[in-house]
């Protein structure tokens, strides 16, 4: 595969072999190419198709068609981590011309496999992985704006799918930014997700994502001395409350209240935000918070506590702490 040899195995039917394979050292769209050979070095890939047989021929051959299923899709789709890296990236490789959904999903996919591991324990080959996907999600994310931008321009039903999939992308490259401190790269990734809020009751999956990037983008904009952008990002958190629960169908499932739950607590984080970050008036008669409220990072469904916990972020831990947060 590649340059690299998996197994030299003697043609039978049903023999099994097992052989490891690091999928993080995998970079490149030559490095999936995917060769047989004879003893004599003969390539016998057109031949053997129906030899090899299983989910990680599976993962490699993942097509447009078949992504949403095998990639995206949770009760369809791959159960190893390890195979959702495989298909995800093989797949955005190789196909440079899909459609931006289903770039923009790859790229997601496979920033939550580095967003799901603890933050202070990426090696060598995973940090050039997290650089990667951060240098194709800029222009992939700013490619779904467009598409949105000019639907709203034409004044044209804007398609839901891209409102997801650009929010899914900004919010983990977002996320992903902060773990060598690019503040600013950061900023612009959550700004450019929150910025679609009043899209919600076309993309209903994306209403936790607008919130949590709100309460990040406003710590962020107060730390970096943008009070005026923090104020402004911080009440659209709070704000979205209403167009998000408006765009439910609240007796639809039991999940739809469970996601209102989350995306109340990170609104409610916001406007404890705007107090201790002195954006707001703290009026003590009728009080608008109680006293000892502050900021608590952990109410927030995100990655981000578990960023600033493990020590990656240390001016915005420095910053949150001398404003009380927690």
């Amino acid at each position: 595969m590649g340059e690299r040899e998996l197994a030299w195995l003697t043609l039978e039917e049903d023999l099994r072999a097992r052989a490891t394979l690091n999928v993080t050292a995998l970079r490149t769209r030559e490095d999936y190419a995917f060769h047989v050979l004879d003893e004599s070095g003969n390539d016998l890939s057109d031949a053997a198709e129906w030899v090899l047989q299983g989910d990680f021929f599976e993962a490699l051959a993942v097509s447009p068609a078949s992504f949403l299923d095998r990639v995206q899709l949770h009760h369809s789709r791959f159960r190893s981590r390890h195979l959702l890296e495989l298909a995800a990236h093989s797949f955005y490789l190789n196909h440079p011309d899909a459609e931006f959904v289903l770039r923009a999903a790859s790229l997601t996919i496979l920033s939550h496999r580095y967003l799901e591991k603890p933050a202070d324990s990426l090696d060598g080959d995973e940090t050039a992985r997290v650089a990667w996907l951060l240098a194709e999600a800029g222009p992939v994310t700013a490619a779904g704006a467009a598409l949105v931008k000019a639907a709203e321009d034409a004044g044209a039903r804007v398609d839901w799918r891209h409102v997801r999939w650009t929010v899914s992308l900004a919010t983990v490259a977002a996320h992903l930014s902060l773990y060598d401190e690019s503040y600013e790269q950061a900023l612009s990734f959550f700004e450019l997700a929150t910025r679609h809020t009043h899209l919600v009751h076309y993309a209903k999956v994306s209403a936790l994502n607008l919130v949590i990037c709100a309460f990040a983008e406003g710590l962020l904009a107060h730390m970096l001395g943008r009070n005026e952008h923090a104020l402004a990002a911080l009440t659209r958190g709070v704000e979205a409350v209403k167009p998000i629960v408006q765009a439910q169908n609240l007796m639809e499932n039991v999940w739809v209240l469970g996601d209102l739950q989350n995306v109340l607590k990170a609104s409610r984080q916001c406007y404890i935000a705007l107090i201790r970050l002195g954006l707001k008036e703290a009026r003590v008669s009728p009080p608008v918070i109680d006293e000892n409220m502050q900021i608590e990072l952990g109410e927030v469904r995100s990655p981000l506590q578990k960023i600033v916990l493990a020590g990656r972020v240390p001016a915005l831990a420095a910053h949150l702490a001398r404003h009380g947060a927690f």
